[in-house]
């Protein structure tokens, strides 16, 4: 899966979160067991999609929550993909 793919599925991971009442922070950990991924790889692309300011997460990167600015990206993505 490329970068790319990772980080959209990230974000899809993060968005689903959000039909939840309340929505509430995602752990890092979950994230890695739904897209069957290493926690050190999923951790520094964290920090780069924190840094683009698509989603927030915490300092010990461990819980996230998606942002207005990742939500608007991800759109996009789904409507580039049609």
């Amino acid at each position: 899966m490329s970068l790319h793919n990772k980080k959209s599925r990230v974000l899809a991971i993060l968005k689903d979160n959000l039909k939840e009442n309340p929505p509430q922070l995602v752990h890092t950990t979950k994230i890695a067991a739904k897209m069957n991924m290493n926690l050190f790889e999923l951790q520094q692309i964290l920090k780069s999609m924190e840094g683009m300011g698509v989603i927030e997460t915490d300092p010990d990167l461990q819980y996230n929550l998606i942002t207005p600015k990742g939500l608007l990206w991800f759109k996009q993505l789904g409507q580039a993909a049609q």
